[in-house]
């Protein structure tokens, strides 16, 4: 039994892929909790975002490579994914590869502290439904404290860009844009609202259910249309699995008008009918135009990647050893219980039988002093301990 990650990723899977695996919330308590019933696993995290779908477990090999085809029969999606759409890890390669992911040197946007947040959020989530054990916690809370320590020493953390930023870029390099309709009330609207406003820019906010950012008070849903009509510009952050805005309507406009569509599973079809007035921009896309970013970040992605080759394999052999010692002290300590209550149960037979009390005394201290000093001399010389002592100096 040992740390795997399952996953798909921008870097190894198409959108197209990817959106039939993204899952929200209430699919992924369904599959945590599906897992947890049917002991398929006994452990595991999963995380999804707009750009991955990852599933972290300590078991084997062999329960973990074809995930894909466990989460499809839970949440009842039948999709054929290729080998090559995703990637598996074991051991301290999983656990590099966490840290890659945390610090953002993975993401799309290199170094957008997002993912940080989301990995957290899923730790918290598996643990608040019961779905952790102490090797798994233990080993992602190193990953997220090692994280935070890298992003700091490479200046990851300084400037961070993130989708709304970019977003908000975007738009205010383009002086036709005047009003934008933001749809959905997350994170991401959260950070990109207050932007737009200070660019001096009109927005309008349509969420499901009644929220405020920065003063503007969401509207409903059903008026998408009056408020397209409104707009220049259009920035989709929710998830829907029927889109908000129907393909017939958009091959009807007849202004020009930039729809960001950055929900996943994507809400506008990718075969939407031509219309050279509409433009529409998606994750991927978005991700082709950030490689400049990539460039302005190299310094401090090479500094990350330096970081985790030089101590990722040390700290994740620290870890084990911890680990291991932890599980040979518990085992040890109870049988230095148990043979303190056999000793115990003899002195009290001797008592009974009439032996001299200081004899018995001794008798029973010398016994659990010898049983103390074998349990003890068997964790020290046990050559795994040793091997790992070694390794980890």
């Amino acid at each position: 039994m040992e740390l795997h990650c399952w996953g798909i990723s921008h870097k190894s899977t198409s959108l197209e892929v990817r959106e039939k695996f993204a899952f929200n919330k209430k699919e992924i308590d369904e599959v945590l909790t599906n897992l947890k019933m049917t002991n398929t696993f006994d452990n595991g995290i999963l995380l999804s975002t707009c750009n991955r779908t990852e599933f972290y477990s300590v078991c084997l090999r062999s329960e973990i490579k074809n995930f894909e085809k466990v989460v499809s029969k839970i949440l009842n999606k039948f999709e054929n994914l290729r080998k090559n759409d995703q990637y598996l890890y074991a051991g301290p390669d999983a656990f590099k590869h966490s840290l890659k992911v945390m610090t953002g040197i993975d993401s799309m946007i290199i170094g957008e502290p997002d993912i940080f947040g989301q990995v957290k959020k899923s730790l918290n989530n598996s643990r608040s439904m019961g779905f952790l054990n102490a090797e798994l916690e233990n080993t992602f809370n190193n990953a997220i404290r090692f994280s935070k320590l890298i992003r700091t020493e490479t200046d990851l953390s300084k400037n961070p860009l993130s989708i709304s930023t970019i977003v908000e870029g975007f738009i205010s390099e383009e002086d036709a844009i005047n009003s934008v309709l933001v749809i959905g009330g997350g994170d991401v609207s959260r950070k990109l609202v207050p932007k737009l406003i200070k660019n001096g820019k009109e927005v309008f906010l349509l969420n499901r259910s009644n929220v405020e950012i920065s003063g503007i008070k969401s509207d409903s849903l059903s008026k998408i249309k009056t408020y397209v009509k409104k707009s220049d510009a259009v920035v989709i952050v929710a998830s829907s699995s029927k889109n908000f805005i129907e393909e017939d309507f958009l091959s009807k406009i007849q202004k020009n008008i930039l729809v960001f569509d950055l929900a996943i599973p994507r809400n506008i079809s990718f075969k939407i009918p031509k219309n050279k007035n509409v433009t529409v921009i998606t994750l991927d896309e978005l991700g082709e135009m950030l490689k400049k970013n990539e460039d302005t970040r190299k310094e401090e992605v090479n500094a990350a990647k330096e970081i985790i080759k030089l101590n990722a394999d040390k700290e994740f052999r620290k870890l084990k050893n911890k680990q291991m010692m932890g599980r040979n002290q518990k085992e040890a300590r109870g049988k230095i219980f148990n043979a303190k209550t056999e000793a115990l149960k003899k002195a009290k037979s001797s008592l009974k039988k009439g032996i001299d009390v200081q004899k018995v005394l001794e008798e029973l201290a010398n016994e659990i002093a010898s049983k103390n000093a074998h349990e003890l001399s068997k964790i020290i010389d046990d050559p795994s301990i040793i091997s790992f002592i070694k390794k980890s100096k």
